[in-house]
């Protein structure tokens, strides 16, 4: 019975480990962040599969919205450059940030990439939904 004493035991200690990790901010920003994204292509989902131009010319599925022009589809495919651009260098800073934060030299530049994560990804946050505005315009 000895062995099951020391496996409740690394239960238990994992389930501090974790508790840990959910009391540090780093965590919380991770989790926002992929929150956010999650909401983001949920929406974007929707719209897209409330017109689905390939789809209503197979005949699969009813049109909803009426046929974009040539512009309209270049500007969206733009703006889905700008927000896919937008997610790389938040979650690229975010990952520098939290590295850099576990060094103990924590400085300017560690404030600044926490920043510039933030930036990015109120960035991306605000490019999409210009795209879903537009669609909801259009549609």
């Amino acid at each position: 019975m000895r062995w099951l004493s020391e496996f409740f035991g690394e239960v238990a200690h994992e389930l501090r480990l974790i508790g840990r990790m959910f009391l540090q901010p780093s965590t919380w920003i991770v989790i926002a962040v992929l929150t956010a994204f999650g909401i983001v292509m949920y929406f974007g989902m929707r719209i897209a599969l409330r017109y689905d131009g390939l789809m209503h010319l197979l005949g699969v599925s009813l049109q909803h919205c009426r046929t974009l022009s040539n512009s309209q589809y270049l500007g969206l495919i733009y703006l889905l450059f700008f927000f896919a651009m937008a997610i790389i260098y938040c979650l690229g800073n975010l990952a520098n940030y939290l590295s850099e934060r576990n060094k103990e030299k924590y400085g300017r530049d560690t404030r600044r990439l926490a920043v510039h994560a933030l930036l990015g990804g109120v960035g991306a946050i605000f490019v999409a939904g210009i795209a879903i505005g537009l669609l909801t315009y259009w549609c």
